[in-house]
Protein backbone atom coordinates (compact mmCIF):
# COMPACT_ATOMS: atom_id res chain seq x y z
CA UNK A 1 0.00 0.00 0.00
CA UNK A 2 1.29 3.45 -0.90
CA UNK A 3 1.95 6.22 1.60
CA UNK A 4 -0.85 8.25 0.05
CA UNK A 5 -3.35 5.47 0.64
CA UNK A 6 -2.09 4.97 4.20
CA UNK A 7 -2.47 8.71 4.84
CA UNK A 8 -6.06 8.49 3.65
CA UNK A 9 -6.76 5.68 6.14
CA UNK A 10 -5.02 7.57 8.94
CA UNK A 11 -6.98 10.77 8.25
CA UNK A 12 -10.22 8.83 8.24
CA UNK A 13 -9.36 7.30 11.64
CA UNK A 14 -8.41 10.69 13.06
CA UNK A 15 -11.22 12.77 11.54
CA UNK A 16 -13.88 10.63 9.84
CA UNK A 17 -17.42 9.78 10.96
CA UNK A 18 -17.08 7.27 13.81
CA UNK A 19 -20.13 5.17 13.02
CA UNK A 20 -19.08 4.78 9.39
CA UNK A 21 -15.54 4.08 10.53
CA UNK A 22 -16.75 1.40 12.93
CA UNK A 23 -18.61 -0.40 10.14
CA UNK A 24 -15.72 0.01 7.70
CA UNK A 25 -13.11 -1.40 10.07
CA UNK A 26 -15.31 -3.85 11.95
CA UNK A 27 -16.88 -5.73 9.06
CA UNK A 28 -13.62 -7.15 7.66
CA UNK A 29 -12.41 -7.64 11.24
CA UNK A 30 -15.55 -9.62 12.09
CA UNK A 31 -15.14 -11.73 8.97
CA UNK A 32 -11.51 -12.37 9.85
CA UNK A 33 -12.27 -13.41 13.43
CA UNK A 34 -15.20 -15.53 12.26
CA UNK A 35 -12.82 -17.34 9.96
CA UNK A 36 -10.33 -17.91 12.79
CA UNK A 37 -13.12 -19.19 15.04
CA UNK A 38 -14.43 -21.29 12.16
CA UNK A 39 -10.96 -22.75 11.71
CA UNK A 40 -10.91 -24.10 15.27
CA UNK A 41 -14.53 -25.17 14.96
CA UNK A 42 -13.83 -27.00 11.69
CA UNK A 43 -11.04 -28.98 13.36
CA UNK A 44 -13.46 -30.07 16.07
CA UNK A 45 -16.19 -30.74 13.50
CA UNK A 46 -14.00 -33.07 11.44
CA UNK A 47 -12.71 -34.75 14.60
CA UNK A 48 -16.21 -35.38 15.94
CA UNK A 49 -17.91 -36.39 12.70
CA UNK A 50 -15.16 -38.16 10.76
CA UNK A 51 -13.22 -39.79 13.61
CA UNK A 52 -15.51 -39.95 16.65
CA UNK A 53 -16.36 -38.73 20.13
CA UNK A 54 -13.00 -39.88 21.49
CA UNK A 55 -11.16 -37.69 18.97
CA UNK A 56 -13.35 -34.72 19.90
CA UNK A 57 -12.57 -35.26 23.59
CA UNK A 58 -8.85 -35.44 22.77
CA UNK A 59 -8.80 -32.28 20.69
CA UNK A 60 -10.78 -30.52 23.44
CA UNK A 61 -8.16 -31.49 26.02
CA UNK A 62 -5.35 -30.32 23.72
CA UNK A 63 -7.04 -26.98 22.97
CA UNK A 64 -5.67 -25.11 26.01
CA UNK A 65 -2.17 -26.36 25.16
CA UNK A 66 -2.30 -25.45 21.47
CA UNK A 67 -3.53 -22.05 22.57
CA UNK A 68 -0.01 -21.42 23.87
CA UNK A 69 1.21 -20.75 20.32
CA UNK A 70 -1.69 -18.40 19.60
CA UNK A 71 -1.13 -16.68 22.93
CA UNK A 72 2.54 -16.05 22.16
CA UNK A 73 1.64 -14.75 18.70
CA UNK A 74 -1.01 -12.39 20.04
CA UNK A 75 1.32 -11.16 22.78
CA UNK A 76 4.06 -10.22 20.34
CA UNK A 77 1.61 -8.87 17.76
CA UNK A 78 -0.46 -6.76 20.13
CA UNK A 79 2.65 -5.35 21.81
CA UNK A 80 4.11 -4.26 18.47
CA UNK A 81 0.72 -3.10 17.14
CA UNK A 82 0.15 -0.81 20.13
CA UNK A 83 3.48 0.90 19.45
CA UNK A 84 2.84 1.10 15.71
CA UNK A 85 -0.64 2.68 15.84
CA UNK A 86 0.51 5.36 18.29
CA UNK A 87 3.59 6.00 16.13
CA UNK A 88 1.38 6.49 13.07
CA UNK A 89 -0.81 8.94 15.00
CA UNK A 90 2.30 10.84 16.13
CA UNK A 91 3.83 10.59 12.60
CA UNK A 92 6.96 8.92 13.97
CA UNK A 93 8.41 7.07 10.95
CA UNK A 94 11.59 6.08 12.81
CA UNK A 95 9.63 3.84 15.17
CA UNK A 96 7.53 2.45 12.32
CA UNK A 97 10.64 1.29 10.45
CA UNK A 98 11.84 -0.87 13.36
CA UNK A 99 8.66 -2.74 14.17
CA UNK A 100 8.56 -5.56 11.60
CA UNK A 101 12.10 -6.86 12.05
CA UNK A 102 11.66 -6.75 15.82
CA UNK A 103 8.46 -8.76 15.53
CA UNK A 104 10.07 -11.42 13.33
CA UNK A 105 13.03 -11.97 15.65
CA UNK A 106 10.86 -12.14 18.76
CA UNK A 107 8.54 -14.61 17.00
CA UNK A 108 11.39 -16.95 16.03
CA UNK A 109 12.91 -16.92 19.52
CA UNK A 110 9.61 -17.59 21.30
CA UNK A 111 8.34 -20.24 18.84
CA UNK A 112 11.59 -22.20 18.99
CA UNK A 113 11.37 -22.33 22.78
CA UNK A 114 7.77 -23.52 23.00
CA UNK A 115 8.24 -26.14 20.25
CA UNK A 116 11.13 -27.72 22.17
CA UNK A 117 9.11 -27.71 25.39
CA UNK A 118 6.08 -29.23 23.63
CA UNK A 119 8.11 -32.19 22.38
CA UNK A 120 9.85 -32.78 25.70
CA UNK A 121 6.75 -32.52 27.91
CA UNK A 122 3.89 -33.25 25.49
CA UNK A 123 2.87 -36.55 27.10
CA UNK A 124 2.96 -35.11 30.63
CA UNK A 125 0.96 -32.04 29.60
CA UNK A 126 -1.85 -34.08 28.04
CA UNK A 127 -1.92 -36.29 31.13
CA UNK A 128 -2.05 -33.17 33.29
CA UNK A 129 -5.09 -32.05 31.30
CA UNK A 130 -6.88 -35.23 32.38
CA UNK A 131 -6.28 -37.35 29.30
CA UNK A 132 -6.22 -41.12 29.80
CA UNK A 133 -6.07 -44.14 27.53
CA UNK A 134 -7.13 -43.63 23.93
CA UNK A 135 -8.10 -39.98 24.55
CA UNK A 136 -4.57 -39.27 25.80
CA UNK A 137 -2.96 -41.06 22.84
CA UNK A 138 -5.01 -39.03 20.36
CA UNK A 139 -4.28 -35.83 22.25
CA UNK A 140 -0.50 -36.35 22.32
CA UNK A 141 -0.32 -37.01 18.56
CA UNK A 142 -2.45 -33.96 17.78
CA UNK A 143 -0.58 -31.62 20.15
CA UNK A 144 2.95 -32.52 19.04
CA UNK A 145 2.07 -32.34 15.35
CA UNK A 146 0.30 -29.02 15.79
CA UNK A 147 3.31 -27.51 17.55
CA UNK A 148 5.53 -28.39 14.56
CA UNK A 149 4.10 -25.34 12.83
CA UNK A 150 4.31 -22.98 15.79
CA UNK A 151 7.02 -20.80 14.20
CA UNK A 152 4.95 -20.17 11.09
CA UNK A 153 1.74 -19.71 13.07
CA UNK A 154 3.29 -17.20 15.47
CA UNK A 155 4.86 -15.15 12.67
CA UNK A 156 1.58 -15.15 10.74
CA UNK A 157 -0.74 -14.22 13.61
CA UNK A 158 1.59 -11.61 15.13
CA UNK A 159 2.32 -9.88 11.81
CA UNK A 160 -1.40 -9.82 11.10
CA UNK A 161 -1.79 -7.58 14.15
CA UNK A 162 0.62 -5.09 12.56
CA UNK A 163 -1.46 -4.96 9.41
CA UNK A 164 -4.54 -4.25 11.51
CA UNK A 165 -2.66 -1.56 13.46
CA UNK A 166 -2.20 0.33 10.19
CA UNK A 167 -5.98 0.29 9.76
CA UNK A 168 -5.79 -2.26 6.92
CA UNK A 169 -8.11 -4.74 8.56
CA UNK A 170 -9.69 -5.79 5.27
CA UNK A 171 -6.31 -6.89 3.93
CA UNK A 172 -5.48 -8.76 7.13
CA UNK A 173 -8.82 -10.57 6.91
CA UNK A 174 -8.13 -11.53 3.30
CA UNK A 175 -4.86 -13.17 4.31
CA UNK A 176 -6.63 -14.91 7.18
CA UNK A 177 -9.28 -16.28 4.82
CA UNK A 178 -6.57 -17.89 2.68
CA UNK A 179 -5.24 -19.61 5.81
CA UNK A 180 -8.67 -20.90 6.83
CA UNK A 181 -9.71 -22.04 3.35
CA UNK A 182 -6.42 -23.93 2.98
CA UNK A 183 -7.06 -25.70 6.29
CA UNK A 184 -10.64 -26.56 5.36
CA UNK A 185 -9.50 -28.07 2.06
CA UNK A 186 -6.67 -30.09 3.60
CA UNK A 187 -8.64 -31.47 6.57
CA UNK A 188 -10.85 -33.95 4.67
CA UNK A 189 -7.97 -34.86 2.35
CA UNK A 190 -5.71 -35.87 5.24
CA UNK A 191 -8.46 -37.53 7.30
CA UNK A 192 -10.53 -39.30 4.64
CA UNK A 193 -8.11 -39.92 1.76
CA UNK A 194 -4.80 -40.36 3.60
CA UNK A 195 -6.46 -41.80 6.74
CA UNK A 196 -4.12 -39.89 9.08
CA UNK A 197 -6.81 -39.46 11.73
CA UNK A 198 -6.48 -36.68 14.29
CA UNK A 199 -2.82 -36.19 13.38
CA UNK A 200 -3.95 -35.34 9.84
CA UNK A 201 -6.08 -32.49 11.22
CA UNK A 202 -2.99 -31.10 12.95
CA UNK A 203 -0.91 -31.47 9.78
CA UNK A 204 -3.52 -29.47 7.87
CA UNK A 205 -3.14 -26.63 10.36
CA UNK A 206 0.67 -26.70 10.07
CA UNK A 207 0.68 -26.48 6.27
CA UNK A 208 -1.97 -23.75 6.35
CA UNK A 209 0.18 -21.78 8.80
CA UNK A 210 3.14 -21.99 6.42
CA UNK A 211 0.99 -20.50 3.65
CA UNK A 212 -0.37 -17.81 5.99
CA UNK A 213 3.02 -16.64 7.26
CA UNK A 214 4.49 -16.63 3.75
CA UNK A 215 1.75 -14.33 2.46
CA UNK A 216 2.12 -11.92 5.38
CA UNK A 217 5.89 -11.73 4.99
CA UNK A 218 5.60 -11.12 1.26
CA UNK A 219 3.32 -8.20 2.06
CA UNK A 220 5.81 -6.65 4.47
CA UNK A 221 8.86 -7.01 2.24
CA UNK A 222 6.99 -5.65 -0.75
CA UNK A 223 8.15 -2.26 -1.99
CA UNK A 224 4.59 -0.93 -1.93
CA UNK A 225 3.92 -1.05 1.78
CA UNK A 226 3.71 1.89 4.14
CA UNK A 227 6.17 0.53 6.69
CA UNK A 228 9.68 1.28 5.41
CA UNK A 229 11.12 -2.23 5.82
CA UNK A 230 14.59 -2.75 4.37
CA UNK A 231 14.78 -6.33 3.06
CA UNK A 232 18.57 -6.33 3.20
CA UNK A 233 18.41 -5.79 6.94
CA UNK A 234 16.20 -8.77 7.69
CA UNK A 235 18.98 -10.68 9.43
CA UNK A 236 19.39 -11.25 13.13
CA UNK A 237 21.29 -8.32 14.58
CA UNK A 238 20.82 -6.65 17.91
CA UNK A 239 20.06 -3.29 16.33
CA UNK A 240 17.16 -4.82 14.43
CA UNK A 241 15.52 -5.97 17.66
CA UNK A 242 14.97 -2.27 18.48
CA UNK A 243 16.13 -2.44 22.08
CA UNK A 244 14.75 1.03 22.75
CA UNK A 245 11.25 -0.18 21.94
CA UNK A 246 11.43 -3.47 23.83
CA UNK A 247 10.22 -2.15 27.22
CA UNK A 248 7.08 -0.67 25.67
CA UNK A 249 6.48 -3.71 23.44
CA UNK A 250 7.08 -6.25 26.18
CA UNK A 251 4.92 -4.44 28.73
CA UNK A 252 1.88 -4.76 26.46
CA UNK A 253 2.99 -8.20 25.29
CA UNK A 254 3.29 -9.35 28.89
CA UNK A 255 -0.27 -8.28 29.64
CA UNK A 256 -1.54 -10.15 26.58
CA UNK A 257 0.53 -13.19 27.53
CA UNK A 258 -0.80 -13.08 31.09
CA UNK A 259 -4.29 -13.01 29.65
CA UNK A 260 -3.51 -15.94 27.36
CA UNK A 261 -1.67 -17.97 30.00
CA UNK A 262 -4.33 -17.43 32.64
CA UNK A 263 -6.90 -18.22 29.96
CA UNK A 264 -5.09 -21.51 29.36
CA UNK A 265 -5.00 -22.08 33.10
CA UNK A 266 -8.72 -21.35 33.15
CA UNK A 267 -9.31 -24.03 30.53
CA UNK A 268 -7.04 -26.46 32.36
CA UNK A 269 -9.01 -26.03 35.57
CA UNK A 270 -12.27 -26.15 33.65
CA UNK A 271 -11.59 -29.43 31.84
CA UNK A 272 -9.82 -31.06 34.77
CA UNK A 273 -12.84 -30.23 36.91
CA UNK A 274 -15.20 -31.67 34.32
CA UNK A 275 -13.01 -34.79 34.05
CA UNK A 276 -12.91 -35.15 37.85
CA UNK A 277 -16.60 -34.59 38.57
CA UNK A 278 -18.01 -35.95 35.30
CA UNK A 279 -17.55 -38.53 32.56
CA UNK A 280 -16.09 -38.65 29.04
CA UNK A 281 -19.51 -37.53 27.80
CA UNK A 282 -19.33 -34.50 30.09
CA UNK A 283 -15.89 -33.68 28.66
CA UNK A 284 -17.25 -33.97 25.11
CA UNK A 285 -20.24 -31.76 25.96
CA UNK A 286 -18.05 -29.25 27.78
CA UNK A 287 -15.65 -29.15 24.84
CA UNK A 288 -18.50 -28.70 22.38
CA UNK A 289 -20.03 -25.93 24.53
CA UNK A 290 -16.77 -23.99 24.87
CA UNK A 291 -15.91 -24.34 21.17
CA UNK A 292 -19.39 -23.30 20.08
CA UNK A 293 -19.32 -20.36 22.50
CA UNK A 294 -15.92 -19.32 21.16
CA UNK A 295 -17.13 -19.62 17.57
CA UNK A 296 -20.18 -17.47 18.22
CA UNK A 297 -18.31 -14.65 19.96
CA UNK A 298 -15.17 -14.77 17.80
CA UNK A 299 -16.68 -12.45 15.14
CA UNK A 300 -17.17 -9.79 17.83
CA UNK A 301 -13.45 -9.76 18.62
CA UNK A 302 -12.98 -8.48 15.09
CA UNK A 303 -14.97 -5.42 16.11
CA UNK A 304 -13.04 -5.05 19.37
CA UNK A 305 -9.70 -5.32 17.58
CA UNK A 306 -10.84 -2.72 15.06
CA UNK A 307 -11.02 -0.31 18.00
CA UNK A 308 -7.27 -0.67 18.64
CA UNK A 309 -5.92 1.44 15.73
CA UNK A 310 -8.65 4.04 16.31
CA UNK A 311 -7.76 4.47 19.98
CA UNK A 312 -4.02 4.14 19.38
CA UNK A 313 -3.80 6.71 16.59
CA UNK A 314 -6.05 9.24 18.33
CA UNK A 315 -4.11 8.80 21.56
CA UNK A 316 -0.85 9.36 19.67
CA UNK A 317 -2.36 12.50 18.14
CA UNK A 318 -3.60 13.71 21.59
CA UNK A 319 -7.17 13.64 20.28
CA UNK A 320 -8.75 12.60 23.58
CA UNK A 321 -12.40 13.54 23.06
CA UNK A 322 -12.53 11.59 19.79
CA UNK A 323 -10.86 8.66 21.58
CA UNK A 324 -13.69 8.60 24.14
CA UNK A 325 -16.39 8.92 21.47
CA UNK A 326 -14.82 6.09 19.48
CA UNK A 327 -14.77 3.84 22.53
CA UNK A 328 -18.48 4.44 23.26
CA UNK A 329 -19.42 3.95 19.61
CA UNK A 330 -17.69 0.57 19.46
CA UNK A 331 -19.08 -0.60 22.82
CA UNK A 332 -22.67 0.16 21.77
CA UNK A 333 -22.20 -1.35 18.33
CA UNK A 334 -20.62 -4.46 19.81
CA UNK A 335 -23.42 -4.93 22.34
CA UNK A 336 -26.07 -4.81 19.61
CA UNK A 337 -24.07 -7.28 17.55
CA UNK A 338 -23.74 -9.74 20.44
CA UNK A 339 -27.45 -9.55 21.29
CA UNK A 340 -28.22 -10.68 17.75
CA UNK A 341 -25.98 -13.71 18.33
CA UNK A 342 -27.24 -14.31 21.86
CA UNK A 343 -30.95 -14.64 20.96
CA UNK A 344 -30.71 -17.74 18.70
CA UNK A 345 -28.30 -19.40 21.13
CA UNK A 346 -30.87 -19.06 23.91
CA UNK A 347 -33.76 -20.22 21.73
CA UNK A 348 -32.17 -23.16 19.91
CA UNK A 349 -29.21 -24.51 21.94
CA UNK A 350 -29.76 -28.16 20.99
CA UNK A 351 -29.49 -27.39 17.27
CA UNK A 352 -26.21 -25.51 17.62
CA UNK A 353 -24.53 -28.04 19.93
CA UNK A 354 -25.60 -30.89 17.63
CA UNK A 355 -23.28 -29.48 14.98
CA UNK A 356 -20.38 -30.89 16.99
CA UNK A 357 -21.90 -33.90 18.73
CA UNK A 358 -24.83 -35.00 16.52
CA UNK A 359 -25.57 -38.29 18.34
CA UNK A 360 -25.26 -36.89 21.86
CA UNK A 361 -28.05 -37.70 24.32
CA UNK A 362 -28.81 -34.26 25.78
CA UNK A 363 -30.16 -34.03 29.31
CA UNK A 364 -32.05 -31.17 30.93
CA UNK A 365 -28.96 -30.24 32.95
CA UNK A 366 -26.82 -30.13 29.80
CA UNK A 367 -29.06 -27.54 28.18
CA UNK A 368 -29.45 -25.60 31.43
CA UNK A 369 -25.68 -25.40 31.81
CA UNK A 370 -25.35 -24.16 28.25
CA UNK A 371 -27.88 -21.39 28.96
CA UNK A 372 -25.99 -20.41 32.12
CA UNK A 373 -22.64 -20.08 30.31
CA UNK A 374 -24.06 -18.04 27.43
CA UNK A 375 -26.51 -15.88 29.39
CA UNK A 376 -24.12 -12.94 29.99
CA UNK A 377 -22.68 -13.00 26.48
CA UNK A 378 -23.77 -9.40 25.56
CA UNK A 379 -21.57 -8.00 28.37
CA UNK A 380 -18.46 -9.13 26.48
CA UNK A 381 -18.65 -6.02 24.30
CA UNK A 382 -17.98 -3.63 27.16
CA UNK A 383 -15.31 -5.80 28.78
CA UNK A 384 -13.36 -6.52 25.57
CA UNK A 385 -13.47 -2.94 24.31
CA UNK A 386 -12.20 -1.72 27.68
CA UNK A 387 -9.26 -4.13 27.63
CA UNK A 388 -8.44 -3.15 24.04
CA UNK A 389 -8.62 0.48 25.13
CA UNK A 390 -6.07 -0.01 27.94
CA UNK A 391 -3.67 -1.85 25.63
CA UNK A 392 -4.03 0.69 22.82
CA UNK A 393 -3.11 3.64 25.05
CA UNK A 394 -0.14 1.71 26.46
CA UNK A 395 -1.54 1.34 29.98
CA UNK A 396 -0.16 -2.14 30.52
CA UNK A 397 -0.35 -1.92 34.31
CA UNK A 398 -4.13 -1.59 34.53
CA UNK A 399 -4.72 -4.12 31.77
CA UNK A 400 -2.54 -6.61 33.64
CA UNK A 401 -4.19 -5.99 36.99
CA UNK A 402 -7.73 -6.55 35.77
CA UNK A 403 -6.66 -9.65 33.84
CA UNK A 404 -5.08 -11.19 36.93
CA UNK A 405 -8.09 -10.26 39.03
CA UNK A 406 -10.39 -12.22 36.75
CA UNK A 407 -8.33 -15.35 36.33
CA UNK A 408 -6.55 -15.68 39.67
CA UNK A 409 -8.65 -13.87 42.26
CA UNK A 410 -12.10 -14.68 40.85
CA UNK A 411 -12.02 -17.68 38.51
CA UNK A 412 -9.81 -20.17 40.32
CA UNK A 413 -11.40 -19.94 43.79
CA UNK A 414 -14.97 -19.91 42.50
CA UNK A 415 -14.46 -22.76 40.04
CA UNK A 416 -12.66 -24.89 42.60
CA UNK A 417 -15.27 -24.37 45.33
CA UNK A 418 -18.66 -24.52 43.59
CA UNK A 419 -18.23 -27.99 41.99
CA UNK A 420 -17.69 -29.43 45.46
CA UNK A 421 -21.32 -28.59 46.27
CA UNK A 422 -22.99 -28.72 42.83
CA UNK A 423 -20.88 -31.19 40.85
CA UNK A 424 -20.46 -30.58 37.11
CA UNK A 425 -23.23 -27.96 37.16
CA UNK A 426 -21.20 -25.94 39.70
CA UNK A 427 -18.54 -25.44 37.03
CA UNK A 428 -21.03 -23.68 34.79
CA UNK A 429 -22.49 -21.65 37.68
CA UNK A 430 -18.97 -20.50 38.56
CA UNK A 431 -18.20 -19.52 34.97
CA UNK A 432 -21.21 -17.20 34.82
CA UNK A 433 -20.56 -15.74 38.29
CA UNK A 434 -16.99 -14.82 37.34
CA UNK A 435 -18.17 -13.04 34.18
CA UNK A 436 -20.62 -10.89 36.14
CA UNK A 437 -18.15 -9.89 38.86
CA UNK A 438 -15.41 -9.20 36.32
CA UNK A 439 -17.69 -6.87 34.35
CA UNK A 440 -18.23 -4.75 37.48
CA UNK A 441 -14.47 -4.55 38.14
CA UNK A 442 -13.70 -3.51 34.54
CA UNK A 443 -16.42 -0.83 34.75
CA UNK A 444 -14.70 0.71 37.77
CA UNK A 445 -11.22 0.80 36.21
CA UNK A 446 -12.55 2.14 32.90
CA UNK A 447 -14.40 4.97 34.64
CA UNK A 448 -11.23 5.92 36.53
CA UNK A 449 -9.12 5.96 33.35
CA UNK A 450 -11.58 8.12 31.45
CA UNK A 451 -11.63 10.57 34.36
CA UNK A 452 -7.85 10.85 33.99
CA UNK A 453 -8.21 11.40 30.23
CA UNK A 454 -10.82 14.09 30.86
CA UNK A 455 -8.55 16.05 33.18
CA UNK A 456 -5.62 15.55 30.79
CA UNK A 457 -7.64 17.00 27.92
CA UNK A 458 -8.65 19.98 30.08
CA UNK A 459 -5.01 20.70 30.96
CA UNK A 460 -4.02 20.74 27.27
CA UNK A 461 -6.60 23.35 26.28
Amino acid sequence: MTSQKQSQITNEILQGNLVKLMFKLSFPGIVGMLLIGLNTFIDALFAGRLIGETALAAISLALPLTSIAIGCAMSIGVGCASILSRAIGAENTKIQSKIFSTLIILSIIVSSLITILAYIFGKQLIAFMGGEGEVASYGIDYFKTYMLGSTFLIIAVSSSQLIKAEGKIRLASLFTSIYVVTNIILNPIFVIIFDWGLQGIAFATVISAVVYSTINCIYFISAKIFLPVNCKKLNIKLDLIALDLLPAILSIALVTMISQVTGILENVVLFKSIAYYGTDSDIAFGGATIRLYSLMISPFYGLAQALQPVVGMNHGANNYQRLKNAYLTFVIGGTIFLILIWIPLQLFPRIFISWLIPDFNFTYNNLLNFHIVTFLLPLISFVSCSIQFFKAIGNAKIAGVITLMRQIILFLPILLILPIFFGVSGIYYGYASVDLLFTLIVALFTWIEFRKIYFRSISKR
